[in-house]
């Protein structure tokens, strides 16, 4: 057992650095948006708009030099001014935090857990399939134009590649990944457990942030990531975007409850959303149809509550800031895009340039068509998949079977939303004595249309599938009104207690307690698959993974499935990227 000590106490203090790192440069987004940091809340804020500053800040970097360790410090020294600027406010937060044990000791537990979970190796497929080779292209080598050409997964262009990259340094190099998606986790849950014990000692439902509500029941899905040994060990894009879409709905609830034209006081209420949503744009498409559907909403309220008629100047306080930021994270997106594939929003064949190393079209079709195939049967025939709707009931078996994912949170929705129709044929009043609309089930509500009909893979939607349960519970509970606040409350720590349960029977049922001291400095590793040398016709070598479709830490060019007519743009130079020969050339 005390072997685990030193590795352990390396993942925490590595999560409390850069936690501080990005609360840091979060300062500068507060302060031009003219907030301060008077509540330990406003530091989680401070967080994850400094996580989505540098996820701006590299993105331009990128695309001129490495992801490398000059990057990291430069970021760190910034973040240490704006520290010791604002050291003032550190030091009240630190005291007002010492003075909430309850939340010190209950996160001081599951800091304990979590560092001991991120001690695992990392099993998930995509992350050997193309996670840590597109953090080494990153770390290596500034932008490669047509690097979806060497392997289109390549291509994908997911921003929070540039956060895995930046961690990827000192005693993490080639292994950030054991930090860096548990230090999400992490701090979500710091705000979530916060919002609990809020929830617990709250008096009055008047008194309540609608957000404070939400959270709660997200704590199992946090923690049901930890039930593996390697739950948290990954590069996984989707579990970023379950944290972004629970955060853009928290902030949503804060807009809806809070905000009120009375000249711009609250327009931070209106930034941090816009910030959220934007950055969600460029972490995964998949975001997309949620963060379009949520910002419309948000326009609508803005609108229909007076935005536009209370300030003199709307233009220019709340319409040019945001655009300013849309086009400063969007448009070094769309060029990554560009530059990654010849297409602006790949996997999608729109916004193609006619450039030489652009990936062929016929790839294109190819990977969508097996897209919608795998995600309603895997490994299916699409000629048959597609032509018809026998795929469902297998597809609903699935749904059924992951219970924690899907299952558990529709079967919480349903109890919830029939518990207000109850309330409301009970008592009519209480149709209106929530205040908390119905309309902030759309963004999701359209998300799952969508999702349906184009992508039915529930990895994709796990968030919204929580955060329909989490929203729904929270307005049942307001709509019964005329029940003590007490019991209310009682009843949601009642569900959130059930959900924690089933946790900790998935644990015990895959007998996976304390992750055990790895072979690597108390970690452990993944074995190195083989691989051969593939030669290309102008003499580019590849390195092939034998008997298997992951490259893992493979040395650089790695390709699974190595590309007919594959060339160096530039011979021997692998800067300048890849392209695909035409016919008559290869030939």
């Amino acid at each position: 057992m005390l072997e685990l000590i030193p590795p352990m106490s390396s993942v925490l203090l590595s999560w409390l650095l850069l936690f501080l790192l990005f609360s840091g440069l979060g300062i500068a987004v507060l302060s031009a948006l003219g907030q301060r940091l008077k509540s330990n809340s406003r530091w989680l804020d401070s967080f994850w708009l400094g996580w989505a500053l540098a996820l701006g800040l590299m993105q331009v970097w990128h695309i001129f030099s490495p992801v490398n360790e000059t990057l990291l410090l430069l970021l760190a020294l910034g973040a240490a001014l704006l520290l010791a600027w604002q050291h003032r406010s550190l030091r009240e937060s630190l005291r007002r935090l010492a003075r909430n044990k309850s939340f010190l000791l209950i996160f001081a537990g599951l800091a304990l857990w979590m560092s001991n979970r991120a001690l695992g190796a990392p099993f998930a497929f995509d992350t050997g399939y193309r996670d840590i080779q597109i953090v080494m292209w990153l770390d290596g080598y500034p932008i490669v134009p047509g690097l979806g050409n060497l392997f289109s997964s390549y291509a994908f262009n997911h921003s929070v590649y540039l956060y895995d990259a930046l961690l990827d340094t000192s005693i993490w190099s080639g292994r950030s990944y054991h930090i860096a998606t548990g230090l999400l986790l992490l701090v979500y849950l710091a705000y979530a457990l916060g919002a609990a014990i809020q929830v617990y000692r709250s008096r009055a439902a008047e008194e309540l942030r609608w957000s404070r509500l939400f959270p709660c029941l997200t704590i199992p899905f946090i923690l049901f990531q930890t039930v593996r040994w390697s739950g948290i060990s990954h590069f996984l894009t989707d579990t970023v975007v379950d944290l972004i879409g629970f955060l853009t709905l928290i902030y949503l609830l804060d807009f809806l409850q809070f905000w009120r034209p009375d000249s711009g006081k609250n327009d931070y209420l209106v930034f941090r959303l816009a910030i959220m949503i934007l950055t969600g744009f460029t972490v995964k498409q998949s975001f997309a149809i949620y963060g379009l559907a949520t910002a419309l909403l948000a326009i609508v309220i803005w609108f229909r509550r007076g935005g536009w008629e209370a300030s003199r100047r709307p233009v220019r306080t709340t319409v040019l800031p945001i655009a300013i930021v849309g086009l400063a994270l969007l448009l070094p997106w769309m060029a990554r895009g560009v530059i990654t594939s010849g297409y602006v929003a790949f996997p999608q064949s729109i916004g193609r340039f006619e450039l030489d190393w652009a990936i062929p079209e016929a790839e294109i079709a190819s990977r969508q068509l097996k897209l919608a195939t795998n995600t309603r049967i895997r490994e299916g025939d699409p000629a048959i998949v597609l032509a018809s709707w026998d795929w469902l009931l297998p597809w609903l078996g699935d749904f059924v079977r992951n219970v924690f994912p899907t299952m558990l949170p529709t079967v919480i929705t349903i109890a919830a939303l029939a518990a207000c129709l109850g309330a409301n044929w009970h008592n009519p009043e209480s149709k209106t004595a929530s205040r908390l609309s119905w309309w902030a089930f759309a963004p999701m509500a359209l998300m799952l249309v969508f999702w349906f009909f184009t992508a039915p893979e529930d990895k994709y939607v796990r968030y919204i599938f929580w955060g329909m349960a989490a929203l729904s519970l929270s307005k049942a509970l307001l709509a019964w009104h005329w029940i003590a606040w007490r019991r209310r409350v009682a009843a949601l720590y009642l569900v959130i207690l059930l959900c924690l349960a089933y946790v900790v029977f998935l644990v015990i049922r895959h007998e996976e307690y304390l992750v055990p001291p790895g072979a690597n400095d108390g970690f452990h590793a993944y074995i190195l698959p083989t691989h051969n040398e593939f030669q290309a016709r102008d003499g580019l070598r590849i390195n092939v993974p034998i008997g298997a479709y992951q490259c893992w830490h493979i040395p650089l060019p790695c390709s699974p499935l190595p590309p007919e007519g594959i060339a160096a743009r530039v011979p021997g130079e692998l800067r300048h990227g890849f392209r695909i020969l035409p016919q008559a050339e290869a030939d």
